[in-house]
């Protein structure tokens, strides 16, 4: 959080899933006006919307589970496909919290478009490419293309509660192939 610009992007994000917090408030809580006193305290409201940004469902939760995010390494024991496993032509639907939902269309080998988004980073458009999707896991975009330009990054959706996946078309596994 440096510019003006990053508190206004926090702003339409909270209000995005439906919080109502303003850039001037965000401002105070990390002391970047410089004219606020250090006994600034923020209203309950704001804080319950910034942890729900987070995923967490409410500040009790985030102050038990608040520690447990310094772990480096996870199990996940989840269903687990290989990106080249889905079939050109079919849907794979992400969910994550808070209410995150985007819609991938298969288009090559392990290539993906993004077809819908909703409340995340990714954008319609977007190409990215992951190598698995595990069930409640997080889902590692080892890259991400934006449209309409050059742009290229790394993304993970679901860091801290992990991503749902339904994939609607054809898993290619070895032998056999499943419809979805």
């Amino acid at each position: 959080m440096s510019s003006p610009r990053d508190f206004e992007f926090l702003s339409d994000e909270l209000s995005k899933a439906g919080s109502r917090v303003s850039a001037s408030t965000l401002k105070r809580i990390w002391g970047y006006n410089r004219d606020i006193s250090s006994t600034y305290r923020p209203y309950k409201y704001t804080l319950v919307s910034l942890v729900n940004l987070l995923g967490y469902k409410d500040l009790d939760d985030f102050e038990l589970n608040y520690d447990r995010e310094q772990i480096q390494s996870a199990e996940f024991s989840g269903d687990t496909v290989m990106a080249d496993e889905i079939a050109v032509g079919s849907i794979v639907e992400l969910s994550w919290a808070p209410d995150r939902v985007c819609k991938l269309s298969c288009t090559d080998c392990g290539v993906f478009k993004v077809v819908y988004s909703e409340r995340g980073r990714l954008n319609a458009g977007d190409v990215v490419k992951f190598l698995s999707l595990t069930q409640n896991a997080p889902l590692y975009f080892n890259e991400v293309v934006r449209s309409n330009s050059d742009e290229t990054f790394v993304y993970t959706a679901g860091q801290r509660t992990g991503v749902r996946y339904r994939i609607r078309g054809i898993i290619n596994t070895g032998e056999d192939s499943i419809i979805s």
